[in-house]
């Protein structure tokens, strides 16, 4: 729930940009069916949405339902859904959007980027710009696309459809269907050596030989980021250490809460930042918003590490010695895991997705208690008045 209150305070923070940016929601259902024509900009968040009908400008949504776009979009769509998202409209400019679950089953007339676990363009699907497309799982591609295209995986990519401008791909295992149809050049970072059927790549094919898990270059920068992450840890844990200790406390205390937070955030700022800095007088409040972001994004491994850290460490007390001994230790063994790209990749998730949870709702907790204090030390000062009794002073 508290989550949905800070989408929706990010929201209330875009309104500064009303003017210059047209129209934003925020509603429980927005309704904008088929038949319906829409002609001012959109920004909305909502909770469910019904977005089937014809946008004349652009749309920004976000939800945390199932999103369908499947009506007529002759601007720019931004869209992210915690649920899934498919595309089955015409999109005549650029279509980005961000969620678990990607089907692509229409016409896009610009470019598209698309982030998810498992991302598929289905065989009626037509793309006549570019495609960008990052899973953390699966890509499957059977239908056409009329530029480049970049596909990065860490399981698996398919072939099955036309690309017909240069493909770079990188991902474990590269599949070619019978149908699969490349006629551009091929350019793939893959362990194992790829051979496609015969025609079923027209251009050049080139081959990048991705580093060996031990290569000595790869532990060096797994070494020099794992220092670099303990030199921004040792300032921020001692200027910060109530905000690092109700983080250390909410993780331990509530660990799905600050999932879900960290889950949300990590959709939603930079969702809402890049949104921000599609208009002019939005750039600077853009830029906040990504710096915040990323400043989270980096900080969140220090607060984990530090859990984990005093797991090792229980009698820790409260030096400050032996906290930054616990935060090394746990960083130590956070950076370790990424040696192992199987083990590294949900470790980091976890870790991003559960550290900046808990800094989020340690914020919000820290600003209680300041608006408290004041109260609580004017109930302090009238009980105090209330119990003086001047004979005391006297004697």
């Amino acid at each position: 729930m508290r989550s949905r209150f800070l989408c929706a305070g990010l929201l209330t923070l875009l309104a500064l940009q009303v003017q210059a940016s047209g129209f934003w929601v925020t509603t429980n259902e927005y309704a904008a069916g088929r038949g319906t024509v829409t002609a001012d900009e959109q920004w909305v968040y909502a909770n469910a949405a019904d977005v089937s009908g014809t946008f004349e400008n652009d749309l920004f949504l976000l939800t945390p339902s199932a999103l369908n776009f499947s009506g007529i979009y002759q601007g720019n769509v931004w869209g992210a859904s915690l649920m899934g998202i498919q595309a089955a409209g015409s999109c005549e400019r650029n279509l980005r959007i961000y969620s678990p679950t990607i089907r692509i089953e229409g016409s896009i007339a610009g470019n598209l980027i698309a982030v998810g676990n498992t991302v598929v363009i289905s065989a009626n699907a037509v793309i006549y710009g570019s495609a960008h497309i990052y899973a953390l799982n699966n890509i499957v591609q059977e239908g056409v696309i009329e530029g480049n295209a970049v596909f990065s995986a860490p399981r698996m990519i398919t072939f099955a459809g036309t690309v017909k401008g240069r493909v770079s791909a990188e991902a474990p295992e590269i599949i070619f269907t019978r149908d699969a149809r490349l006629e551009g050049d091929l350019a793939y970072l893959s362990p194992e050596e790829l051979e496609p059927p015969a025609g079923a790549v027209l251009g050049e094919v080139s081959r990048s030989t991705p580093p060996s898990l031990l290569d000595p270059a790869r532990l060096r920068k797994i070494m020099l980021s794992f220092l670099a992450a303990l030199l921004a840890g040792v300032p921020f844990i001692t200027l910060c250490p109530m905000t690092t200790a109700m983080s250390a406390q909410l993780i331990k205390r509530a660990p799905w809460k600050c999932l879900l937070a960290g889950f949300t955030a990590s959709i939603a700022l930079p969702f809402f930042g890049m949104m921000s800095l599609s208009s002019l007088v939005g750039i600077p409040l853009g830029a906040l918003i990504l710096a915040a972001w990323g400043t989270l994004l980096y900080l969140s491994r220090m607060v984990l590490a530090l859990v984990i850290g005093s797991l090792f460490l229980k009698k820790m007390g409260n030096s400050i010695g032996k906290v930054l001994a616990a935060m090394a230790i746990g960083l130590s063994l956070i950076y370790a895991a990424t040696v192992f790209p199987a083990v590294g990749i949900p470790v980091q998730i976890a870790v991003l997705w559960l550290g900046m949870g808990s800094l989020i709702i340690a914020l919000f907790e820290k600003r209680r208690l300041i608006l408290q204090v004041p109260a609580n030390l004017q109930k302090l000062q009238k009980l105090r008045d209330e119990n003086y009794k001047p004979e005391e002073d006297e004697t």
